[in-house]
C-alpha cells in the first residue's frame, strides 16, 4: 500500500477539475504520436482525455487504489480498449513500449526523493521510448523566499464535495530542509457527516524540489537532450519567478 491509498478518492475528486495542462499533453502527443506512457498516472485525470482524443496510452502507478479509480473511469467511457493499467513503480523497468512519449504530470517526478531514485527513473524512461521519443516533466519552480515561509503550519487549502455528496476539507502542512532539498508535506482530508462529526484523514510524505540546471543535468546524465523550457502551460519561457519548470526533453542515445 502506498501513501496515496488511504486518500485516493479524496485526491482524485481535490484534483478533478484541474486541467490546465491538458492542451500542452493533447498537443505534445499530436506532434509525437502514440504510444503514450504516463508515469505515476493516479487516478486517469489525464489518461481518460488523451484516450478521448483517440491515443493509445499505459498508465503506470504504484497505487492499486488510485488505478481502480482510473479503470473506473475509462470503463465509464467506453475507453479501456485505448488505455493499459499497470501497477508498478517506475523505479525498476517498465513493462511495454517502445513509446513515442513519457511523461510525468504535476510534480509526481518529486516523489523521488534522491538523485540515486530520480537517475533511476529517468534511465527507465529512456529504455522505455523509442529513439528520438520525448519526455515531459512538469515540477515545481523553487523559490527559496517561499519555501522559507514553510513552517509546518496547519493551513486549509480548499473544500469540496465528493460525488456521494460527502463534504471534505482539505488542510495542507509543509516543512523543509533546505540541505537535501525535501519538502515534508502533510495532507489531511477532514470528512464531515451531516450529524458534525469529522472523520480525519492523514497522509504524510515527501517531496524533493530540483533546480534548472540539476535538472538538466540529470537530463544529460540519462541520454536526453533538452528541446524546451517552460515556465507555464502557455509555453512561455522559464524565469526564475515562473510558476512551473515545464521541461521536454528528447531521447538521443
Amino acid at each position: 500500500m502506498t501513501h496515496y491509498d488511504p486518500i485516493a478518492r479524496f485526491y482524485d475528486a481535490d484534483h478533478a477539475d484541474f486541467d490546465d495542462d491538458l492542451p500542452f499533453y493533447r498537443e505534445l502527443a499530436r506532434r509525437s504520436g502514440d504510444p503514450i506512457l504516463e508515469a505515476m498516472c493516479g487516478s486517469g485525470r489525464l489518461l481518460v482525455p488523451l484516450a478521448q482524443a483517440g491515443r493509445r496510452i499505459t498508465g503506470i502507478d504504484t497505487s492499486a487504489e488510485m488505478l481502480a479509480l482510473a479503470h473506473e473511469r475509462l470503463a465509464s467511457e467506453g475507453l479501456l480498449g485505448r488505455a493499459t493499467l499497470i501497477e508498478g513503480d517506475v523505479r525498476v523497468p517498465i513493462a511495454g513500449g517502445p513509446y513515442a512519449i513519457a511523461m510525468i504530470a504535476l510534480n509526481s517526478f518529486m516523489h523521488l526523493v534522491n538523485t540515486a531514485e530520480q537517475i533511476a527513473v529517468l534511465k527507465n524512461m529512456h529504455a522505455a521510448l523509442r529513439p528520438g521519443g520525448l519526455l515531459a516533466l512538469d515540477l515545481f519552480n523553487p523559490n527559496p523566499r517561499l519555501l522559507a515561509e514553510y513552517d509546518n503550519e496547519l493551513v486549509f487549502d480548499k473544500a469540496f464535495t465528493l460525488a456521494d455528496g460527502t463534504r471534505v476539507q482539505k488542510f495542507v502542512a509543509q516543512q523543509i530542509e533546505a540541505a537535501s532539498q525535501i519538502n515534508h508535506v502533510t495532507f489531511i482530508y477532514d470528512e464531515l457527516s451531516q450529524e458534525g462529526f469529522v472523520k480525519r484523514h492523514t497522509a504524510p510524505f515527501r517531496m524533493r524540489w530540483v533546480y534548472r540546471y540539476e535538472l538538466e543535468h540529470l537530463l544529460a546524465r540519462t541520454g536526453f537532450q533538452l528541446e524546451s523550457l517552460y515556465g507555464n502551460y502557455d509555453l512561455d519561457e522559464y524565469r526564475s519567478d515562473s510558476d512551473i519548470l515545464l521541461a521536454v526533453a528528447r531521447r538521443v542515445e
